[in-house]
């Protein structure tokens, strides 16, 4: 588990922000849900592009532009409670070709270590829906070495066959500014999946999520998913 030791003070290159987790941040067994902290690190992660580029989330659209979230991985130690005040930190890691990382990590007040998140993330065209090239007003970072977590893996093994399957239709309110499903309300998808009794049974401790194709307003993913060795696996299909 790569958690970087906690520091009064914000480290050099780190951005933090603190909040106090609330009634609709959680779940009914009054901890963060998973769709929730995605959104946290959401929220975080269009805070720290723009201030590291000079560019708002509407200058970058206006450009024709957009970040895109390829594959995280999430590492949990726990879940906090409602009224629990946190810090979540974010930070440059190392990029790959055309793939920009960004490090991820969140703490009590107290300094209490819950959970690490490496991703990446692609620029893209929106007129095109591909890869788009840099800017020339984003910065090039150096990336920080805090004892971070290891960049997600591209690749994941994946069961040939799925007990249970279920349907989900986007809605409108599930759209984000980019046009198509908001990729927290994947993971909300996910918990929904889950059994009643899930939470007072399992912790969760590893969350890896590829994200392959968008969708868009009223279209339909069929869900698959199975459990193996304690172990959830789910596949969207559109």
């Amino acid at each position: 588990m790569g958690v970087p030791l906690f520091t009064t003070e914000c480290p050099q290159g780190v951005y933090q922000i603190a909040f106090e987790i609330t009634e609709d941040m959680i779940n009914e067994t009054g901890r963060m849900s998973i769709g929730a902290l995605a959104r946290q690190m959401q929220h975080i992660t269009e805070s720290h592009f723009n201030q590291e580029a000079g560019l708002t989330g509407e200058a970058l659209l206006a450009k024709g532009l957009s970040w895109v979230i390829s594959w995280t991985n999430i590492e949990l130690l726990r879940l906090p409670e409602k009224g629990e005040q946190v810090i979540l930190g974010i930070w440059p890691g190392k990029n790959k070709v055309n793939l920009y990382s960004r490090i991820y990590a969140m703490y009590t007040a107290d300094g209490e270590p819950l959970m690490a998140t490496s991703s990446l993330f692609l620029l893209m065209d929106q007129n095109t829906r591909t890869v788009a090239a840099q800017p020339e007003e984003m910065k090039i970072l150096n990336p920080i070495v805090r004892g971070e977590p290891n960049l997600p893996k591209l690749q994941q093994r994946f069961p040939a066959v799925y007990r249970n399957q279920m349907q989900r239709t986007v809605s409108t309110e599930e759209i984000d500014y980019n046009g198509h499903l908001n990729n927290s309300k994947y993971l909300d998808w996910v918990e929904e999946l889950l059994d009643s009794n899930f939470y007072t049974e399992k912790t969760p401790k590893t969350i890896w999520v590829q994200y392959v194709k968008e969708l868009r307003e009223g279209e339909t993913a069929k869900l698959r998913y199975t459990w193996e060795d304690e172990v959830m696996y789910v596949r969207g299909i559109h």
